[in-house]
């Protein structure tokens, strides 16, 4: 039987191995747009976290409950640079560090990813394109809040 998603990229390997529901909207933060945030987890932390699917920007972003929860699981800064935000220009430190895109259906997929991490961040983390999203295939269902997701092939 030919699934659709084989259809996508004409092999017969799936194009996802795994799926999850997103929410609209973060559980501790008001925003008046939607949005996709799905649920993840850093190593060293004990407890998964929702972070905004963020196509437009760099890194992975910690809000700093985060951050400071797997602060003695991460290894020295591979670099210091300057993120431009909607709320401005944030300094911070760069580390490599896995990320765990947690399934509902399917397995979790962990992902060599690159943290931006400041002590000046204000807003809830997310899932930028470069160092986490570039990493994987993923597609987005909004009638149903699915994300798919997978590993390159």
């Amino acid at each position: 039987m030919i699934e659709r998603d084989d259809l996508l990229d004409g092999s017969e390997e799936p194009f996802v191995t795994a799926a999850s529901g997103y929410l609209d909207a973060h559980p501790n933060f008001e925003d008046p747009q939607p949005r996709i945030y799905v649920k993840f987890r850093p190593a060293g932390a004990k407890n998964p976290y929702v972070a905004l699917l963020d196509t437009g920007a760099h890194y992975c972003v910690l809000a700093r409950e985060i951050a400071d929860s797997i602060r003695d699981h991460l290894t020295e800064s591979i670099g210091e640079t300057i993120f431009r935000t909607a709320q401005g220009l944030v300094r911070g430190d760069l580390y490599a560090h896995t990320v765990t895109l947690l399934a509902e259906r399917g397995k979790p997929l962990d992902i060599d990813s690159v943290l931006f991490i400041s002590p000046d961040w204000q807003a809830p983390s997310f899932l930028g394109y470069v160092g986490v999203l570039d990493r994987m295939r993923f597609a987005v269902d909004p009638r149903w809040n699915r994300f798919y997701f997978g590993p390159l092939r």
